[in-house]
């Protein structure tokens, strides 16, 4: 069987967050494991988004606890997506990391070192009554299914006029942490005001890749197009294109 993920690619985009060796583990409960590599690899091929499978990760930075499992979603970009929470973080909170799972696959093939992120308050669109209700006294498989709702993109929507999108050569997570000593020092951008007014509140931040090994020309005008179109401000948290 071949080697689906880069080891080294998942570190990148993960940190310690994500086992490469539990993430191979998981991935081959998928029935499709045995053509997953051809599908990726022709996905590239045809400049098309692979769909339907979802690698979701849990950790508590707490308590250690992690958890990942296979989901099949087929209407959604493939991906890994993780989610961590703390009460000692700051600027931290409860975070959801998504990237494309092409992009964490042995096939792809980076031509640049530049990557492009996006950042999004998301508030939670499930009832915490219901959710509560379920872990009470619900089958096992619907405790599990609520669960992994809490922790994964489904299960929130996003603020409005709360997204930021940038571009990086080095991994998003260097850039962020940039981001918050802005924010700490009361930077005045409207990002970094959005981080310190989201302190406290019932929301998520989710770190989104939307590009990575392209080019810094490609990055820019990438970068260039989605502020354009979603995150200028008002629409956003740019100040500028």
């Amino acid at each position: 069987m071949p080697e689906i993920f880069n080891p080294d690619t998942l570190r990148f985009f993960f940190g310690s967050l994500v086992n490469p060796d539990v993430a191979m583990e998981t991935i081959t409960h998928y029935e499709g494991i045995s053509s997953l590599s051809q599908e990726l690899e022709d996905s590239i091929t045809a400049n098309r988004p692979h769909l339907g499978l979802q690698l979701v990760g849990y950790h508590n930075v707490d308590t250690g606890v992690t958890i990942v499992a296979m989901m099949r979603d087929p209407e959604a970009l493939s991906g890994i997506s993780f989610f961590a929470e703390s009460s000692h973080r700051v600027f931290g909170g409860s975070t959801l990391t998504c990237i494309p799972l092409v992009f964490c696959s042995s096939v792809y093939q980076p031509t640049g070192n530049y990557l492009v992120y996006r950042h999004t308050y998301k508030r939670p669109a499930f009832d915490e009554n219901e959710v509560r209700q379920i872990m009470a006294s619900g089958s096992p498989e619907e405790q599990l299914r609520i669960f992994f709702l809490t922790k994964s993109r489904n299960g929130y929507e996003s603020i409005p006029g709360m997204s930021y999108v940038g571009i990086t050569k080095r991994s998003w997570q260097e850039r962020y942490g940039e981001h918050v000593e802005k924010a700490k020092e009361a930077s005045s951008t409207r990002f970094h005001e959005a981080m310190r007014k989201m302190q406290g509140q019932r929301v998520i931040q989710v770190h989104d890749v939307s590009a990575f090994g392209i080019t810094e020309a490609e990055a820019k005008a990438y970068e260039s197009e989605l502020i354009s179109k979603s995150t200028l401000w008002p629409l956003g948290l740019n100040m500028k294109a």
